[in-house]
Parts: C-alpha cells; sequence; structure tokens
C-alpha cells in the first residue's frame, strides 16, 4: 500500500466513523428527549391535578403569600402562615386552606381511620367539617430554584411529623402564576382563580438556534406553559 492509498483510507475511515459516532449522539439526544418530554407531560398533569383538587374545596386563598386569612363559621378572622428552613429563598409562593376531613384517632400519633370521618354542615352559609372549625389544613405551594413544592400542613400531627414536610411535585419549573378574578353574576359574585405553570425544557430546538433567532428561547417557554382556570365553590 502506497502513502497515497494509505492517506485516503485513513480518510474515509475517519469521515465513516465521525458520522457513526455523530449517528449514535444523535440517537442518544432523541432517546433522552423523548424520555425528557413524557416526564415532562407527567409532571404537568401531576402539578394541574393538585391545582385543581386544592382550589375546588379551597375556603380561603392567597395568591402571592406564604400567609393566608381565613374566617370560620361563626369565628373570628385567623392568618395562617407557613413557615419552613428554606421558604424564604423560594420565589413565588400561593397558599390555600382546605377542609379538615378526617378525625385522628390517637390525637399523639395522628393515624387516620378512613371511617372516621367530620360531617360536612352548612353554618352561617358557610361549608364546614366537623365541630372545631379553627383547625382547617393550609397548603403551600411554593416555587425554590426550578423545583415546585407542596407542603399540606395538618394540626392533628406533630410539629415534628414528616407527613408536614414539603414535596417535590415538578422539577424543571422556570415560573407559576395565580390570577384571582371576581365574576359578576346576576345573582351573586363568584370568584375564578386562573393557575399557570411553565417548564423549562432540556431538549428544545431554541438551544442550537438562539443565535439565529433571539426570541426562541422565550417561545419554547411560551409552548411550555399549561393552566387552568377553577371555580372557588366554597368561597363567596
Amino acid at each position: 500500500m502506497t502513502i497515497v492509498e494509505m492517506i485516503v483510507a485513513t480518510c474515509v475511515f475517519t469521515a465513516a466513523m465521525a458520522a457513526l459516532i455523530s449517528a449514535s449522539i444523535a440517537m442518544q439526544t432523541s432517546f433522552k428527549a423523548t424520555d425528557s418530554y413524557f416526564s415532562s407531560q407527567g409532571d404537568q398533569l401531576r402539578v394541574m391535578d393538585y391545582f385543581n383538587t386544592d382550589l375546588r374545596r379551597a375556603m380561603a386563598v392567597s395568591v402571592s403569600s406564604n400567609s393566608v386569612t381565613y374566617t370560620p363559621p361563626g369565628g373570628s378572622t385567623q392568618t395562617f402562615t407557613y413557615t419552613n428552613n428554606s421558604i424564604g429563598q423560594a420565589t413565588k409562593y400561593f397558599t390555600v386552606v382546605i377542609p379538615h376531613y378526617r378525625k385522628a384517632t390517637t390525637p399523639a400519633s395522628a393515624f387516620y381511620d378512613p371511617t372516621t370521618l367530620n360531617d360536612v354542615t352548612i353554618v352561617n352559609n358557610k361549608v364546614a367539617y366537623g365541630t372545631d372549625y379553627s383547625k382547617p389544613i393550609v397548603v403551600c405551594y411554593y416555587l425554590l430554584g426550578s423545583t415546585l413544592y407542596r407542603a399540606e400542613v395538618d394540626p392533628d400531627l406533630p410539629a415534628t411529623d414528616s407527613r408536614n414536610n414539603p414535596r417535590s411535585i415538578a422539577d424543571n419549573v422556570s415560573d407559576f402564576s395565580v390570577i384571582d378574578k371576581p365574576f359578576q353574576a346576576p345573582l351573586t359574585t363568584q370568584i375564578f382563580i386562573t393557575v399557570s405553570a411553565t417548564f423549562a425544557p432540556k431538549f428544545s430546538r431554541s438551544n442550537w438556534m438562539a443565535a439565529l433567532q433571539p426570541n426562541s428561547n422565550t417561545d419554547a417557554r411560551v409552548g411550555t406553559t399549561v393552566g387552568t382556570k377553577v371555580l372557588l365553590r366554597n368561597i363567596f
């Protein structure tokens, strides 16, 4: 084999290997992007499910704070504040009060018996559960970094109980917003809450075309925003 033939063979081999490596990287990226897409879809559905469930049973809502004001039936106004070691670093908050559906069968440990429920009643035109209206459950959502947390604080549980700890419900969240808007009907005034969450995609066309399309990052974020509008049924 001459030197010229060796050089040509080396060039062909190098080109073939480069194509093989590029194809392998492209396939791995495609697989990871597909997996990330379905994972993000699951996160989006989970977040909207949590928001819908909590808002439909909410008795008080605080749009942009970790404190919420609630007036129980026949009682005085109270302010509930959710705190932990890291919430002060959060960038967004959303807090609601939901009914206390179950009784603690053993207050020391507060293990719940599904058959022991607080009966629902209407007191002073407000929905109430049980007889102690001053002990609702406080739910706080907050965005810390790129993780959206949900904390549900049960007043019957000890302060150190791990079931009161916040839980991550979604990752790669860049923002979420909550808007309350009264709706004037002929006979009553109802309040709707619009909630949206924006996810930061890991794999997007804008990552490698940002130089050609300066607004592509914004478009990618808008494309990953999901939202819902909920009627606050228990707030009048």
